[in-house]
Order: structure tokens, then C-alpha cells, then sequence
């Protein structure tokens, strides 16, 4: 699936210039992760809340998928909204962080792996939400008949992934269990929305796939081989994060509370009316099946919020120094930079105060 009081006087001095340094040192990495939103068909079609009126505050709202549209649609959290919102639909976390660099949204919604690269890169972004999952996530499935039986059968094969997504993280988790880097594979990297397709092809060995994706490869190859999931390597976590600029002003901080308090209770919503949730957006978004929708959403597993804390920052830490050994980023990453203090209370209220 898929969020205010300025940052404290203390925390900006500490930060505020190391932040501008990476910025314009890391910043190219970054950028040559994404590729441009409109050559991937990154932004998509626009909505405000009914309740929304003509001079209110607006927020731009960064989703994936109609995923964070959607939940709050169903579950009737867009009613009676004392600001208006916007959505933009992207296509992968990286796409997001594009948007975050351009000025073009307030708030978006990623998987851990491009919260790590918005670090990297010192993007003006703080995490407001962490959400938790516990289920299958990504599955590293090897194609039916290629030979391939243990993750150590991987080494120098074909490896389908997306870079600079939470797809390409929990590759090199999984690799790491087996002794393994990427550098000891061969990548192949596509466009998150497309490796399941080059798993059929047979053009690649292997691929990081997603619940769908797994789903719907196994119902056609049930020979092909599960290696390992998300749910014995990942965190699990996804990453709510808004600009800085928009933290700042009081106004949008407290709508942002807001929007993050109703997406809270629309999650929760949707573990109380799975098979509304399944109709809505499995059968209605992804135009499955209502038996595949429902697979999919048992596999993928039940998401709840949790408060930030040293769990969330210490789990984004290890990943992060995971890439660095991998020689995914030039240069350690510490990405408590984007849990300040004062963020990680507030927010953290708003979660305990809406579950």
C-alpha cells in the first residue's frame, strides 16, 4: 500500500548545512536511478475531496498505483476533508523522489529502498509514517527449468529487478543470506512494472517478483522455484514522507497530521472489509480476478502502522549499510536525517491516536 511544527532550531543548524552539501554531491545518483516521470507514464489523473472548499490548503499527494486513492475512497476517509488533495500516480518509489525534486508534491508514499536513496541524495523530505507488513512481500522465483535450485545457484545468472526500488533491496537481503553481492550476479534491470513480464519471457533466469506477479507466473509454471520471500529477509516497512517546505508551515503540518491520521484508520479499515478492499482495488484498480484479488491479497499480508522509533531507523540503517557493501551508493548513508525529533513525536501521536 500506501503524510506541520518546523523542524527545532537545534536540529537545523546540525543538519541544515550537511544536508545542502549532500544534496548537490549525492543529488546525481539519485537522479540517475529515475528515469523522467513522463517517459514512464509517472504522473497520472487528479483528485480533490468533495468537502474541499475554494481557498483551502492543498495537498499534492504522490501515490502509486491508485493505491493510497483508493484506500481512502473506499473506506470514507476523503469525506469531510478541511483541505483539498491532489493525487499524482507513479509508478515506482524512485518516480516519487522525482517529484519530491521537482517541487511537484507534498507528500508521497515509497518502499524502504527509495527512502534510502532520498537520504542518499539529501532530498528535503522528513518521514512522518512508517507502515508494517507481515506477509510474503517480493518472492525471488526462478524460472522452470533453468537450473537453478538454492540462491548459490545464482551466482553469474540472469536476475531480473528494479533499480533504486524496494524490489532491488530485497534482492540484495536475499542475496546476503546466500554470501552473495550483487556484483556476483548479472542484474537485469527493467521497470518495476515489467519484471514479471521478463520472467515469462524466458530472457532471465530469475526475478524479484511481487505478489501479483508471483501469482500469476505460478498459476501458468507451477515447477518454478520459490527461492525466499519478504517475510524471511525484508523489514517490511513502507515509508510515508513529506517536504520539509511544507513541515514548515503550520497550516500544512496539521492537515498533514490529518491526512495521516485517516490513512491510518482507512488501513485498518481494510483488514476489517478485506473483501470490499479486494472488489475495490484488486478487481476494480488491478482488473483481476475476484479469485486472483483475493490470492494477492493474502499473500501480500496485513499492513499496520507503527510509531517511529529505533526499530524503523535502525532496520533502514542495516539496509542502507547493505548497499553501501554492495557498492549501490558511493558513500555511507545515515538516514536518521530524516526522522528529526520533533517529527518522530508528532507523528508517532497521530498513529497512536488513530489505530
Amino acid at each position: 500500500m500506501p503524510r506541520t511544527a518546523p523542524p527545532s532550531p537545534a536540529h537545523q543548524s546540525r543538519a541544515g548545512a550537511r544536508r545542502s552539501r549532500s544534496r548537490f554531491l549525492l543529488l546525481p545518483l539519485l537522479l540517475a536511478l529515475i528515469p523522467l516521470a513522463s517517459a514512464c507514464g509517472g504522473s497520472a489523473d487528479a483528485s480533490t475531496g468533495a468537502a474541499g472548499k475554494s481557498g483551502e490548503l492543498t495537498l499534492r499527494i504522490g501515490d502509486q498505483g491508485k493505491d493510497v486513492q483508493t484506500l481512502l475512497q473506499v473506506s470514507g476517509e476523503l469525506k469531510n476533508l478541511p483541505y483539498k488533495v491532489v493525487f499524482d500516480q507513479f509508478n515506482s518509489g524512485p518516480l516519487v523522489n522525482q517529484a519530491f525534486v521537482a517541487g511537484d508534491i507534498d507528500f508521497g508514499i515509497m518502499g524502504d529502498t527509495p527512502a534510502i536513496y532520498a537520504a542518499a541524495a539529501g532530498l528535503p523530505v522528513d518521514v512522518i509514517g512508517a507502515s508494517h507488513t507481515v506477509g510474503v512481500g517480493y518472492t525471488l522465483l526462478a524460472r522452470a527449468g533453468a537450473g537453478i535450485h538454492t540462491l548459490a545457484d545464482l551466482k553469474g545468472r540472469k536476475v531480473a529487478y528494479s533499480k533504486g526500488t524496494a524490489n532491488q533491496g530485497f534482492l540484495i537481503q536475499a542475496l546476503a543470506t546466500a554470501g552473495l553481492k550483487q556484483q556476483d550476479i548479472t542484474p537485469v534491470d527493467v521497470p518495476l512494472q515489467n519484471v514479471g513480464e521478463v520472467l515469462e519471457s524466458g530472457t532471465v533466469d530469475a526475478a524479484t517478483v511481487a505478489a501479483q506477479d508471483l501469482v500469476n507466473y505460478t498459476r501458468a509454471h507451477p515447477d518454478a522455484v520459490k527461492l525466499i520471500n519478504g517475510s524471511q529477509v525484508s523489514s517490511g516497512y513502507s515509508f510515508w514522507l513529506a517536504g520539509r517546505k511544507a513541515l514548515a508551515d503550520p497550516a500544512e503540518r496539521a492537515d498533514l497530521e490529518d491526512l495521516l491520521g485517516r490513512i491510518v484508520k482507512a488501513t485498518a479499515w481494510t483488514t476489517a472489509h478485506p473483501d470490499a478492499w479486494i472488489n475495490a482495488y484488486y478487481v476494480g484498480v488491478d482488473k483481476q480476478t475476484p479469485a486472483v484479488g483475493k490470492e494477492i491479497w493474502q499473500i501480500s499480508g496485513e499492513t499496520t502502522f507503527v510509531p517511529l522509533g529505533r526499530t524503523v531507523i535502525d532496520a533502514q540503517q542495516r539496509q542502507a549499510d547493505l548497499f553501501l557493501a554492495n557498492g549501490q551508493v558511493p558513500a555511507k548513508v545515515d538516514v536518521t536525517g530524516e526522522f528529526p525529533a520533533d517529527v518522530v513525536r508528532d507523528f508517532s501521536a497521530v498513529v497512536s491516536k488513530n489505530q
